[in-house]
């Protein structure tokens, strides 16, 4: 279902979700859309996401970027403005910098913005923007000298060097702790998609603290994952591939011991595979609100496979609410941007275009993101010719990185998670053409491609890809987890050379009712914020005398309660019970015949709307009933308009009626006559239990 631009949410709208809403109702009306299964508007409004057996769901990406993407990136005011000099102008527009640098920043951290006018500025060397609140800006990024700002990178010393620096290189990235802040995950489990964590200290924590989340790489967790599943190559080794998350805790509830995280976790924490920490991070040379706009980065080359030149166009390291703008970019042999240790950063119509190197590895990754990499966006861009486009090429410490609305041409080999176990990528809306490579994204195992890359993504999504139509994109299932494609046009490759297990794939060649992840999720959450987390691990029991048991993990903090889905073999799925907070089990008090199937899932529920649904449960009909022989049990009238007698061979301690659906409608003790007035009218089951423990069944049809 699309979303009905005829019916508004009902809170109020944040202003950044109101253009979000209208672009996606317009394209609601282009063509016929189908909903998907994965993640669907309910009659509400509201996205719902189904979970798999294993507690997998698509998560909510909508967190990546500058401020979350809760704020439009600032208009910095211009306060210094320089011209092009004969020659080399590395001196001349670093001194402007760190003049910039020297001023005060203003009441939003703003020191102001440096203007390259239109011209050529030859850099021999390298530009380092290291304070917070700087921009610098040009007036355009075409070709054309008389209009635009263009930075020519020159010569090779140092050699493969980054061209603009921003942050500080030698940052120590998120190792560093506030001492006497660190405590444990104490959650059991917590999946993939969640913001809230059991901790064994909350006390310790404040809302607004910056907390590093980590899980180390155990040998009991590498091998739940095959350590690895590197083919030919060695193993994963314990600490190797510890998982990392920088987020900001946006609440603490100390009675239920309970801090949550502005961003999900974008992997399962398994505390009997590995124990995970949380400590507030000590970080104070972190560079924010900083940004690169609208000029051209040329890198002087001697030659498409020329190598002896600079490596990467912009590099950001410890940083975090950043922003690169309206930049483009030519010839680098690595990247136009890269980054490590960053955090909410987004890179906003920016192209990235034809590198110069050689076709190889570790070369043309040209929108890339390398270790400690969090909550990326990379929206508007263009990328031509790279090996990998669109990629993440940091393990384990990357996750929450989404790539959406882009174009890339020419490619010679796939957007993908590179290598080792990089999480929560999401590659939305995204148009290939004219590609020179077969397949064009990969959520997949490397195994010994490259240094036993293995994993390189999971938890990952690829949602309204277009490919040529003799090229695909391979998308496998890792262990205990998902990769997805949904509504992408495409072939979809089953027969990668490294054989596991195909990946979710929906509605493949079809147009989607939601042709955007990210936009999608980014307007609900502005408009009504975020919802809680899904309970986890879902059982199911059944007793005769009592019915069905439930039993789960709850997960979320603040929730109001929690609902009671049953999906039965007969019929649609429904709500059967609301229950409390804080609640872990629930007893259906129904009677699974044998030839009904029942399936629960439990759902949380908040003030902004329910969670994803909890992993599904199903309970088979019973045998230890047996439907009665006419001599043994008889029913009477049947069918039946208002009172119902019950004649049976053995003594009757106990009568249950139960709808078609097995709820316990009716139930009564040593009698063996029933009032059927109010039943409406269907066929119900009536289940006897005699005084020697014999359970014995009928029908009965009410008029």
């Amino acid at each position: 279902m699309s979303i009905n631009p005829s019916v508004p949410f009902q809170l109020p709208l944040h202003p950044r979700a109101v253009a979000l809403l209208l672009c996606l109702c317009c394209s609601a009306f282009l063509t016929a859309q189908q909903a998907a299964e994965i993640v669907y508007t309910d009659a509400d409004r509201i996205l719902r996401y189904q979970a798999d057996a294993e507690n997998n769901y698509i998560a909510d990406f909508s967190h990546a970027g500058y401020k979350n993407g809760e704020a439009e990136i600032p208009e910095v005011p211009t306060v210094k403005t320089i011209q092009a000099v004969e020659g080399d102008n590395t001196s001349s527009i670093q001194a402007a910098l760190d003049e910039v640098a020297a001023r005060t920043p203003d009441a939003n951290g703003h020191r102001g913005a440096l203007l390259l006018e239109a011209g050529t500025y030859q850099v021999s060397g390298q530009l380092f923007i290291r304070e917070s609140g700087m921009v610098l800006r040009g007036v355009g990024q075409d070709s054309s000298v008389a209009d635009n700002s263009i930075i020519v990178g020159t010569g090779n010393v140092p050699v493969l060097r980054n061209l603009i620096v921003v942050g500080d290189q030698n940052s120590p990235g998120w190792s560093g702790e506030v001492p006497g802040t660190s405590s444990v995950v104490t959650s059991p489990f917590v999946p993939a998609g969640s913001r809230t964590l059991e901790v064994s200290a909350s006390e310790l924590y404040r809302e607004g603290d910056q907390v590093i989340i980590t899980q180390p790489s155990t040998e009991a967790w590498l091998a739940s994952i095959g350590f690895g599943g590197t083919a030919s190559d060695d193993p994963w080794t314990p600490g190797t591939i510890d998982v990392v998350y920088n987020r900001i805790i946006t609440e603490v509830n100390i009675p239920e011991g309970k801090i949550t995280l502005d961003a999900p976790i974008h992997d399962h924490l398994e505390r009997s595979l590995a124990q995970a920490n949380v400590f507030v991070l000590d970080a104070p040379n972190t560079v924010r609100e900083t940004g690169i706009e609208n000029l051209r980065i040329e890198i002087a080359t001697a030659g498409p496979f020329d190598e002896a030149h600079a490596r990467t166009a912009i590099y950001l390291e410890g940083v975090e609410d950043c922003w690169l703008k309206d930049v483009t970019g030519l010839h680098f042999s690595y990247a136009l941007v890269d980054m490590s240790a960053a955090n909410r950063i987004t890179v906003e119509d920016c192209s990235g275009l034809d590198p110069h190197s050689l076709i190889t590895g570790s070369r043309r990754y040209n929108f890339n993101v390398s270790r400690n990499s969090n909550n990326v966006l990379f929206t508007g861009c263009r990328a031509r010719k790279g090996r990998h486009s669109f990629v993440s090429n940091g393990i384990s410490s990357v996750s929450g990185i989404v790539w959406t609305n882009c174009i890339s041409e020419e490619d010679y080999s796939s957007s993908e998670g590179h290598r080792r176990w990089s999480q929560g990528l999401l590659f939305d809306k995204i148009d290939f053409i004219n590609s020179n490579t077969t397949n064009l994204i990969g959520l997949y195992n490397r195994g010994d491609a490259g240094t036993g890359h293995g994993w390189s993504s999971v938890n990952s999504v690829a949602w309204n890809v277009s490919t040529p139509p003799d090229r695909g994109i391979v998308v496998q299932k890792p262990p205990g987890r998902q990769n997805y494609c949904v509504g992408c046009n495409t072939n979809i490759v089953r027969d990668w050379r490294f054989p596991y297990p195909v990946g979710y794939i929906e509605l493949d060649n079809q147009p989607l009712a939601i042709p955007s992840l990210y936009a999608a999720q980014l307007a609900q959450r502005l408009a009504i914020g975020p919802l809680p987390d899904a309970p986890a691990r879902l059982t199911g029991s059944f007793d005769i005398n009592n019915g069905v048991t439930l039993e789960w993990l709850d997960i979320a903090s603040g929730e109001t309660g929690y609902e009671i889905r049953l999906t039965t073999s007969q019929f649609e799925s429904q709500i059967i019970d609301t229950i409390p907070a804080n609640s872990t089990s629930y007893i259906d008090q129904v009677f699974p015949f044998d030839h009904l199937s029942l399936t629960y899932q439990v759902s949380a529920i908040g003030n902004n709307g329910p969670s994803p649904f909890s992993n599904p449960v199903t309970v088979e009909g019973t045998s230890s009933v047996r439907e009665a022989s006419a001599a043994e049990l008889k029913v009477v009238p049947n069918p039946v308009s208002d009172e119902l007698t019950i004649e049976s061979a053995a003594p009757i301690a106990e009568l249950f009626v139960y709808n078609a659906s097995g709820k316990l409608i009716a139930q009564s003790k040593h009698t063996n006559q029933l009032n059927a007035v109010m039943w409406p009218a269907g066929f119900y089951y009536l289940k006897i239990k005699t005084r020697s423990g014999e359970f014995l069944s009928a029908r009965v049809v009410k008029k």
